[in-house]
């Protein structure tokens, strides 16, 4: 089969072997898969992934069946798994498919049963890789502890952001969105944000983990606020020490997606998903086939030229 590999921080696609099947591993026949700005910072960082990458995945299994996929492994057996957050897993970055082991830039791959997510009638398969974006924005939330009544900024307009709008839209809050470029501000728009004004926020979301929105999330908070860390910072953050201690704002960092007593944040955002089938309309800019992986990367590059989700389809 044909499979994205990243080498010397260039894009390569290649012959590779067809993925066994082993224990209670599902074969995936994959119908789409985003590229994350994670991506692209592994990719230019020159870091050498022991096989394919894309985390961002959905597809078809043998049986025509449409699923998104929770792309971890955890082990099952340490104390994190034992209570949910099987994210935190003793066995660190090789449980996440896409880093640790073979993702989802290829015509197919085999996870565990436990890894599959039942997509609502209403989710087109080949838009169905934004759950996993979707996913991170509901753990923050949840972690968060947001309220319907909510007053939320975000800051940042790349996908997480745009993910952040949409799952605290659809929890009634009122949210506004700071972002750069005029296609990521009509698309908070059309998912339920106004452009970011005055006035205090109770809860500001980080999307773009640098030191300049961490510093606007923190201006827009009201006194005893919380600030949300949802971005993927590669590198130190720099927080506003005398403005955070000022007022007193509760720090609350993210980490992908595990499971409370509602169940998998990756279910409730398939069923978002549903809920909402104009998210994928608004978020997917670009799609290309796998040949052309080398060009998509490129696209997901581009946010002055418009892009904000980019996929693959194998």
């Amino acid at each position: 089969m044909r499979a994205v590999r990243f080498e010397k921080g260039r894009i390569r696609v290649v012959d590779a072997p067809v993925p066994s099947l082993e224990g209670d591993g599902v074969a995936v026949r994959v119908r789409g898969c985003g590229i994350c700005g994670s991506d692209l910072s592994m990719l230019d960082s020159g870091w050498e992934l022991p096989g394919t990458p894309g985390h961002e995945i959905a597809g078809t299994l043998d049986d025509g069946t449409p699923v998104a996929v929770e792309p971890l492994a955890p082990c099952g057996h340490c104390e994190y798994c034992a209570r949910g957050e099987y994210q935190l897993c003793r066995s660190g970055n090789d449980i996440i498919y896409g880093v640790g082991r073979d993702g989802g830039m290829a015509e197919a791959l085999v996870v565990p049963r436990r890894a599959l997510v039942p997509l609502p009638r209403a989710v087109d398969v080949a838009a169905a890789c934004l759950v996993e974006p979707l996913a991170v924005a509901v753990h923050g939330l949840r972690r968060a502890g947001v309220r319907a009544d909510a007053r939320v900024a975000v800051i940042g307009g790349g996908p997480i952001g745009l993910s952040a709008v949409a799952a605290a839209s659809a929890s009634g809050c009122e949210v506004g969105l700071a972002a750069r470029h005029p296609a990521q501000i009509a698309a908070g728009a059309a998912l339920g944000a106004r452009p970011l004004g005055s006035g205090e926020h109770d809860l500001a979301i980080d999307c773009a983990g640098n030191a300049g929105s961490l510093a606007q999330a923190v201006d827009c908070l009201r006194p005893g606020g919380t600030l949300l860390l949802l971005s993927t910072a590669w590198g130190d953050l720099v927080l506003p020490g005398m403005a955070l201690g000022a007022k007193q704002v509760d720090v609350i960092s993210s980490l992908m997606y595990s499971r409370s007593t509602a169940g998998r944040d990756f279910d409730v955002a398939a069923s978002l998903l549903g809920a909402r089938p104009e998210i994928a309309g608004v978020m997917i800019t670009h799609r290309f086939p796998l040949e052309r992986a080398a060009d998509a990367f490129d696209a997901a590059r581009d946010r002055a030229a418009g892009a904000i989700k980019v996929v693959l389809e194998p």
